[in-house]
């Protein structure tokens, strides 16, 4: 039973960080950031669409690890 609560706790997880690294990196907050004010190369880079777009996909990925997982779900807890 307790497995089964921690695979749901995963699936969670896997669900919240995936939709966080999709939205987050296209909202103002991602710019308004205290690093980035002290570095400008950390700025430049953090800034740049396609690192943006890369952190959105590593978010897909687990989105898609998500999915993934629920569709096997029945699988990993079958009875011998």
């Amino acid at each position: 039973m307790i497995n089964k609560i921690l695979f749901v706790i995963y699936i969670l997880y896997c669900f919240e960080v995936g939709i966080f690294l999709v939205i987050f990196p296209w909202m103002r907050l991602w710019e308004q950031n205290l690093l980035l004010e002290y570095s400008p190369y950390l700025r430049f880079v953090f800034l740049n669409n396609f690192f943006r777009g890369a952190v959105s996909g590593l978010g897909l990925a687990n989105l898609m690890l998500g999915v993934w997982e629920i569709a096997h779900f029945q699988q990993y807890f079958r009875k011998a």
